[in-house]
């Protein structure tokens, strides 16, 4: 998933199958080429999923640079048993926020604590934050039993401290 950055440089959070268990982390000044040397995103664990990335706001007009990041935050294996595709559960689909373009992770809310998988975010001229994600899977982690779509506000993720 990509996101521009203020500057207008782009990330590309990549989805990884490495030991590290994180996202992978790369920029381009365009988005075309020169792409940087991904790096392990420390904050951001990787269960081998789909993930989500928005940009909420932008830095200008008094406010706060805002991206949203969604994934299943967990690295524990009770429904997959090691070694197949999928490396850990899909569950605790989690989003968190940055002020700092993706440095940093500060703001982390469970969004569906149980088995839930790939997601999408969007937002809504009113500033309501969409999550459309999978969840109640069975044995099978990609057999779903349902499609959900949550509606959140940033008061909502941050507890009121915006």
């Amino acid at each position: 998933v990509m996101v521009e950055l203020a500057d207008g440089r782009v990330l590309f959070n990549i989805r990884s199958e490495s030991k590290e268990n994180r996202r992978l982390v790369s920029i381009s000044r365009d988005g075309v080429r020169g792409w940087s040397e991904p790096r392990f995103d420390p904050a951001l664990l990787e269960p081998v999923c789909m993930a989500s990335l928005l940009r909420a706001s932008w830095p200008e007009g008094g406010q706060r640079s805002r991206i949203l990041f969604a994934n299943p935050d967990n690295l524990e294996n009770e429904l997959v048993k090691p070694g197949g595709n999928l490396a850990h559960d899909r569950k605790r689909l989690t989003v968190k926020m940055s002020y700092d373009e993706c440095r940093t992770w500060p703001v982390s809310k469970v969004l569906e604590p149980g088995p839930s998988g790939y997601s999408d975010l969007a937002m809504l001229p009113d500033g309501t934050v969409l999550c459309i994600y999978e969840c109640g899977m069975l044995d099978n982690m990609t057999l779903t039993k349902n499609i959900t779509l949550a509606r959140f506000n940033l008061e909502w993720l941050t507890e009121g401290d915006e």
